[in-house]
């Protein structure tokens, strides 16, 4: 997934000063792919090098001058996981002012500092493209006969997009995280539900993490359901019946493992029935049987009476089942996986149980899950809406271990194709079960991703010829398949050569 950052300036860069701001970047080992492509089109048309400049200024004066779009309006920066760009803004489009930003995935190391670094470089630039223009100013004063009159004249115009282009003070584009998201935080910090603020304190974060992926199996969770009403209507039979079953017992195993069930011996009265007491493993059997102790019901050796196995929820698998705590968790996790911050999604207590509601920041886009442990109904839809409402979500994701119910569906999509048709962006996403969650969230979030990297960069696309930000998402998606491939060659290359070793 692609992420985008950026950094304005409120002014203007003088036409004339933008292809030796480009130079300047050069110098520093920033190669821009517009200016540079254009560059070799000269050449080519040229027949030779020894004119390119030339005629790149003559085009620009002629742009500048008669074209609609000014010849320089900005360029990108491509390096092996990241990109800037640079844009320019005109007075009259309300784009005002110097933007720099830089795209990068999941994987980039630092990109803040990155972009820190890259706006200390378009600034070093701008002064030194603003220092050659004053010299050749000053040099062509110089060789004028009337240099004192015309000195004055031109200083005053230089000033300008010499002095005032030096001093830049970058910020962060917008306002950062918008209100509407931190609206929504607000709503949820403090005021958790039990089952969420507990889900936080019972086990550490690696408990909590093999839980969920245990959780995401349908059948643990039915299982776990069937021993927690057991246990709470005292049907101790059903607990005790447990396991038998090869796959039955592997799955007790397994949520064992993950500390969500814990197994107990009970002893009972083999005359009454009753029980005893229960011990936590058969060790703990051993020595009080060792102890020669007796029956408080009928007087008999406690190793003469009844020894079943129980199996029981513990602490952590109860917090984790209410009110979808462990969904939440998944949700997140899979957020995580695409290289969303937590700190840029926000949960709020449900209103029903099993049922949450989360709000993600994805490149500027707000985007509000609806979570829900088992079907999804007409009334939930409802609900749904009335949350998109109050968060202004423009992407609305329904995710649902059970079925979807198609007037649920239909009630969501019509909503969808209302907003559409009043002009709001807005896009409606069903995700029945966990199994391709994963790949549905990474494709709704791509896509909101190249539709942010379009408006973006969108005013470069006539100096390129092509829609700039659909250009670098594919570039990255090739690099990544090329890196993939590249492992995959590098793995094949050492299992080959650990063989040859062995023979």
């Amino acid at each position: 997934m692609l992420f985008i950052e950026s950094r304005i300036a409120d002014l203007s860069v003088e036409k004339s000063l933008r292809t030796p701001l480009l130079e300047a970047l050069q110098e520093r080992s920033l190669v821009p792919l517009i200016r540079s492509s254009r560059l070799h089109f000269f050449e080519q048309a040229l027949m030779s090098a020894e004119r390119v400049k030339d005629l790149e200024q003559a085009l620009a004066v002629w742009s500048d001058a008669e074209g609609d779009e000014p010849y320089v309006r900005g360029d990108v920066f491509c390096f092996e996981d990241f990109a800037h760009f640079v844009i320019f803004g005109e007075e009259g489009d309300g784009a005002t002012g110097l933007r720099a930003g830089i795209i990068y995935d999941a994987e980039t190391v630092e990109p803040a500092g990155k972009l820190e670094a890259f706006c200390r470089n378009v600034q070093d630039a701008l002064e030194s493209a603003a220092r050659e223009s004053r010299a050749s100013t000053d040099a062509n004063m110089n060789a004028n006969a009337n240099a004192t009159t015309n000195a004055d004249a031109v200083a005053v115009g230089v000033q300008s997009p010499g002095m005032q282009a030096t001093r830049v003070e970058w910020r962060a584009r917008g306002a950062g995280t918008p209100e509407l998201f931190k609206r929504f935080a607000s709503e949820g910090a403090g005021v958790e539900t039990p089952s969420q603020g507990s889900a936080t304190r019972v086990g550490g974060a690696a408990d909590r993490a093999r839980a969920v992926e245990i959780l995401e199996d349908a059948g643990a969770r039915a299982l776990l359901q069937h021993l927690s009403e057991a246990r709470a209507d005292g049907r101790v039979a059903e607990m005790l019946a447990v396991g038998g079953e090869p796959d039955a017992e592997s799955l007790v195993a397994r949520l064992a493992a993950a500390g969500l069930v814990r197994r107990e011996v009970q002893v009972s009265c083999r005359k009454s029935g009753r029980s005893l007491f229960r011990l936590p493993s058969p060790d703990a059997l051993a020595m009080v049987t060792a102890s020669n102790a007796v029956c408080s019901e009928c007087g008999a050796a406690v190793a003469d009476e009844r020894a079943e196995e129980l199996v029981t929820p513990t602490p952590l698998a109860s917090t984790m089942l209410k009110d979808g705590a462990w969904l939440l968790s998944s949700l997140r996790s899979m957020l995580g996986a695409l290289g969303i911050p937590e700190r840029e999604t926000a949960s709020r207590p449900a209103k029903e149980e099993s049922e949450a509601q989360v709000l993600a920041n994805v490149s500027g886009e707000p985007f509000l899950f609806v979570l829900r442990d088992g079907d999804f109904t007409a009334a939930h839809a409802r609900r749904a809406l009335e949350g998109e409402t109050e968060a202004h979500a423009s992407r609305l994701v329904v995710v649902a271990t059970g079925k979807i119910q198609d007037e649920a569906r239909a009630r969501l999509r019509e909503h969808a194709r209302r907003r559409s048709r009043a002009g709001s962006d807005t896009e409606v996403v069903f995700i029945e079960g966990l199994d391709s969650a994963s790949t549905e969230l990474r494709q709704a979030v791509e896509r909101v991703t190249q539709e942010a990297l379009a408006r973006e960069l969108y005013e470069l696309d006539s100096s390129a010829g092509f829609n700039v930000g659909y250009a670098l998402a594919a570039r990255f998606r090739l690099a990544q398949r090329k890196g993939a491939l590249r492992d995959l060659a590098a793995s094949a290359a050492g299992a080959l050569a650990g063989s040859l070793r062995e023979i």
